[in-house]
């Protein structure tokens, strides 16, 4: 039986800590507080309280190939310098391409871990409730 892992958060180094364990056999679990992946690369019009978000202009300022995951290259036709938008689409296909979503809980936020002992942590967690 595969180990689990907990991974907190659904942001580019979350997907990217997804995707590493799958590669090494390990069965990961992703707690993401908000509806959707992406972290601060997530651009809200009405931003979350207590939750950090990028303005709606953000033009990364490194080059794409500097940005990107080693094993999942930026489409070509995408410019060197990507607004936030084409950021989040080139999250949505690495997730898409190694099937990381199955692997995020969404809604669920982590509140404390504690070591049991060398080898394991207890995670607590909630489900946040979403107002419609």
């Amino acid at each position: 039986m595969a180990r689990r892992v907990a991974v907190v958060g659904g942001g580019s180094s979350g997907l990217a800590c997804i995707k590493c364990c799958l590669d090494e056999g390990l069965q990961p679990v992703c707690f993401e507080s908000s509806d959707d992946l992406g972290g601060l690369w997530r651009f809200k019009e009405n931003p979350e309280a207590d939750r950090a978000s990028i303005y709606h202009s953000v033009i990364i300022n490194t080059s794409k190939e500097m940005m990107c995951f080693s094993d999942f290259p930026i489409p070509a036709h995408f410019p060197n310098y990507m607004h936030n938008s084409l950021i989040m689409d080139y999250f949505r296909m690495y997730a898409d391409h190694f099937q990381l979503t199955k692997h995020i809980r969404f809604n669920v936020s982590t509140h404390c871990t504690h070591r049991l002992h060398s080898r394991f942590l207890n995670v607590f967690c909630k489900t946040v409730i979403l107002s419609a």
